[in-house]
């Protein structure tokens, strides 16, 4: 016998372990919301007296869930809670499930321990002779009344008992003598007593049928989708798609097939077959449906599991192929396993077909596929599957229909072209369809798949004519395991030199997407020739692939070249139409996208990236997706987005750690680091760029170490610390430093240049500047064109200065709202000094308001302390300034000291200089009447 849990009312029970009591694992409750309204009212109704309630429905429906939810709120409620749990041996035995409640009684020594145990259990297990007698005899026990039932139920009617709970889960193995004794006995009680028992559909016992049911169905389809999400994100629309189709709204069906699938990786196995795995415990639950079912029936059953179609003209030839005849449809149909209707077969329980398929063994499933293959003439890529799923050696006929019809559905072509490489007879096409598959394979953003087909390609005999191909995916292949640009380009080398028939050549793509990180000289030497030998091929002059990674290598050379292809292509994106109804050319996009980073037009790559990222993630191709994401968040970054980028690394996090693409997701984070410098909030901060230097560093990644070492430099000009920001932003941006990345040097150069200029070193920044200049006078960029006339204007004196900071702030620089802001802040600032201070005021409060439109709640700050300068207060001064006749000024460097601030940070802060700083405390500590910055805290209070 097996005892039960108990709840005592006062904590949450533990859900119930996924064994034998419930085997499913069942513990959600999305969309429950009415079933659970009927519970409280159960509930509620039981509180006063006796109450029975059966939730019934098909295996895997969440009964074991809805009994666990209905314990918890009867527990919040003031119930005593007993359960029990049905076992399938016990379930001919009279009286085995009263016994399970006996341990439940009072314990000796209680004021409510029934006095007559002995005898009670006795009773109890003669329950066949008088079941009412021995489930009311218990009831009383486990209200520890010792009474008639008639002095019992008053004392419980006059409120001297808590109510209780009776919960039974599996009752279908619940024996019938307790189920009656239970139910007769609660429902003649006028004790506060409910009973709940969970039991499966179909149960047809007088207690169930005499009972108020709560009957579970199928979840609705928003309900089976946010579940889905629950337990695995961003599926493939169509496998996704397929989840919920098999699943049928089971609850157990979505989470148990989303389980396997997480775990498993949706292997080539699972896509090939008819139904994808439920999983090992599911499995073996639903397929004890068919114990009782007779072998003509099971072998029909394990035929229309495995046939891709639901035809029963279809089946029944099959049957007779297979030498099966057609009696066992019927006999499926007696044992209620199937149902038939308009010439289509049903089965009556959702996951019943993968259980089937997934217990049979291959022996046992060849003959149905053999048979099946046999009728499915007419439909070449179905009879293929059938065909691939009976071959055992090589079959070029099969593996050509398998190519052939190789589905829009990635993950299943991955599968699909696996197995036809498995069939080729020939060592060219074996390669030839892997080097598809492993195309595919890259389009999901399955890593570990490319890397098992890569494998499986370079180990075998190579073909010449597919070297090209084969090196350029194993480039792919080597960034994305060990992130090392360096061991990517030398394979990438080999594609380039080696002879391919396909334009642009096999290495383009591979290039255009590692672009950003391949900075090296070696690409100069070995790279940059072959990209441009492929640009002069007839027809290439325009190939936005080549363009895109030649802008990388050289974005002053190519930029003009290049930004005319990048126009058209944001003008079309831009054009109001419909996505649906834009060209679509996933490549070419992917690399327009690329190519706008490289040219320094964020406006263009959010543009274009919005729409295609739909479509990416629509279509599944999560591979390019994140490419695509990485320059998304980038271009946020320079158009002053922060909530964007943090949208972005969220969403690429979940991508990323799916694809196993590591170097996309420390991309990502190291763009959150970015816009966490804005807010100026250091907590964290120093553990995401350690873990992207960590990262980035040994495998000399260089764009990933400049861009977080340009985050840790502006977190530290942000808190006044200039000179630990020069010595970040100095490793990205000279050519000995170990970040250093050119393109990333003029993102920063704006940051480096004030840090220097800040810190007296001014003369180091004179030729990373001039050397900006010359770039953009090829690139015509609004952001380095602006970067670079700030820059000149806080390197620069008198009107000079003044005529680069109008110069930065033209109209092209709009869109690049966080960088415009940094440049209305500086031009206030110089304006203030040169004592104009109504014009200081009006750029310094553009400034602040687009810093508190974007978040960057440190900047912000800087600014609103510059308008106090100026003599305009954007927030109230302290209560303790009136109180000491402080000056607004004095009283925002007394704050400042107070929260431990030395005097070059305040000053740096503040926009003074150091002595300045010095001359307000010494000022404020007189009127103060301190002596040291140390006791200003406690002295100005809160």
């Amino acid at each position: 016998m097996h005892a039960p849990q108990v709840g005592d009312g006062r904590d949450r029970p533990a859900p119930p372990p996924p064994e034998a009591g419930n085997p499913l694992g069942e513990g959600d409750l999305t969309g429950r919301d009415a079933e659970l309204l009927g519970v409280e009212r159960f509930l509620s109704r039981a509180a006063g007296a006796g109450e029975v309630l059966v939730v019934t429905g098909p295996l895997g429906i969440g009964k074991s869930a809805v009994l666990h939810e209905t314990v918890v709120r009867a527990g919040r409620a003031g119930f005593r809670v007993v359960r029990g749990t049905g076992h399938r041996a016990e379930a001919d035995v009279p009286g085995a499930g009263l016994t399970q409640l006996l341990p439940h009684l009072p314990a000796p020594g209680r004021a409510d321990h029934h006095p007559d145990g002995d005898a009670l259990a006795t009773r109890i297990v003669a329950a066949a002779e008088d079941h009412l007698a021995a489930g009311t005899a218990l009831v009383q026990a486990l209200f520890g009344r010792t009474g008639t039932a008639a002095d019992t139920d008053a004392a419980a009617a006059a409120g001297g008992a808590a109510p209780l709970l009776i919960a039974l889960d599996d009752a279908q193995w619940f024996d019938t003598t307790s189920l009656k004794a239970l139910t007769s006995a609660v429902r003649g009680t006028r004790r506060p007593v409910a009973l709940v028992i969970a039991t499966r559909h179909g149960d047809r016992r007088d207690f169930a049928r005499r009972s108020p049911q709560l009957r579970l169905g199928p979840l609705a389809p928003a309900d089976a989708e946010r579940l889905l999400d629950a337990q695995v994100r961003f599926l493939p629309a169509r496998l996704r798609s397929r989840v919920l189709a098999e699943a049928g709204g089971n609850p157990a069906g979505i989470i148990g097939i989303a389980g396997a699938l997480r775990d498993a990786g949706a292997p080539a196995a699972s896509l090939l077959a008819p139904r994808l795995p439920l999983g090992e415990r599911l499995q073996r639950t639903v397929c004890s449906l068919l114990d009782r079912a007779p072998a003509a029936a099971r072998d029909f059953l394990l035929l229309a599991a495995v046939s891709h179609t639901d035809r029963v003209d279809v089946l029944l030839a099959a049957a007779r192929a297979g030498g099966h005849g057609t009696g066992g449809m019927p006999a499926a149909r007696r044992a209620g396993l199937v149902a038939v209707a308009d010439g289509r077969l049903r089965f009556t329980h959702p996951l019943l077909p993968a259980a089937l398929h997934w217990s049979a063994s291959p022996g046992q499933r060849l003959p149905a596929h053999l048979a099946l293959a046999e009728v499915h003439t007419g439909r070449p890529y179905l009879r293929a599957l059938h065909a691939a799923a009976a071959a055992t050696g090589p079959d070029e006929a099969t593996a050509a229909a398998l190519e052939a019809g190789a589905p829009a559905d990635l993950p299943q072509a991955v599968a699909a072209l696996e197995r036809a490489a498995d069939l080729s007879p020939t060592g060219q096409g074996r390669a030839a369809r892997l080097v598809k598959a492993a195309h595919a394979a890259d389009l999901c953003g399955q890593v570990s798949v490319l890397r098992h087909l890569v494998g499986r390609l370079m180990a075998g005999p190579l073909p010449a004519s597919l070297t090209a191909e084969a090196c350029a995916l194993e480039a792919r292949v080597a960034y994305l395991t060990d992130g090392v640009p360096e061991h990517a380009l030398s394979v990438l080398s080999r594609s380039a030199a080696a002879p391919s028939t396909r334009r642009p050549a096999p290495f383009v793509a591979v290039a255009h997407a590692l672009a950003p990180a391949l900075f090296r000289p070696t690409v100069e030497q070995v790279l940059r020739p072959a990209l441009e030998a492929e640009l002069a091929e007839p027809g290439r002059a325009d190939d936005p692939e080549i363009l895109s990674a030649l802008c990388w290598t050289d974005r002053g050379a190519y930029g003009a070249r290049a930004r005319p292809l990048l126009a058209a292509a944001a003008a079309r994106h831009g054009s109001g139409a419909a996505p649906e109804n834009l060209p679509h050319d996933a490549a070419r996009d992917v690399a327009h996208v690329v190519m706008a980073t490289a040219l320094d037009d964020p406006v263009a790559a959010d543009l274009i990236s919005g729409h295609l990222l739909d479509a990416q993630a629509e279509s599944g191709h999560f591979g390019p997706a994140l490419t695509v994401l990485v320059h998304r968040q980038i271009a946020h970054l320079h158009l002053g987005l922060g909530p964007a980028v943090r949208r972005d690394a969220e969403l690429g996090r979940r991508w990323a750690g799916a694809a196993q693409d590591t170097p996309a997701q420390v991309a990502l984070r190291a763009g959150l680091a970015q816009a966490q410098a804005w807010t100026g909030e250091e907590e964290g901060h120093q553990t995401v760029t350690d873990e992207v230097l960590a990262y980035a560093l040994p495998r000399r990644l260089q764009i990933l170490a400049a861009r977080a070492r340009w985050a840790r430099g502006l977190m530290a000009l942000v808190h006044g610390r200039p000179e630990d920001a020069v010595e970040e932003l100095r490793m990205l941006a000279t050519d000995s430093g170990d970040a250093w990345h050119p393109v990333v040097a003029h993102w920063a150069l704006g940051d480096y240049v004030a840090a220097a200029v800040a810190t007296g070193r001014a003369d180091e920044v004179h030729e990373p500047v001039r050397r900006a200049a010359e770039v953009d006078r090829r690139l015509d960029s609004p952001l380095l064109g602006l970067l670079v006339a700030r820059s000149r204007a806080l390197l620069s004196e008198g009107e000079e200065a003044e005529r680069h900071f109008r110069a930065a702030l033209t109209a092209r620089g709009e869109p690049l709202r966080y960088e415009r802001a940094r440049t209305e802040l500086a031009f206030g600032q110089w304006l203030r000094r040169q004592r104009r201070v109504l014009e200081a005021r009006t750029h310094l409060q553009e400034a602040h308001d687009a810093f508190t439109a974007l978040g960057a709640d440190a900047w912000a700050h800087g600014a609103a302390s510059e308008l106090i300068a100026a003599g305009e207060a954007t927030t109230a001064p302290p209560v303790w300034a009136a109180r000491f006749h402080l000056t607004p000024r004095e009283a925002e460097v007394a704050a400042l000291a107070a929260d431990g601030l030395t005097n070059q940070r305040i000053a740096w802060q503040l926009g003074l200089t150091h002595r300045t700083v010095a001359s307000h405390l010494s000022r404020v500590f007189m009127k103060v009447g301190v002596s040291s910055r140390g006791q200003l805290p406690s002295v100005l209070g809160p």
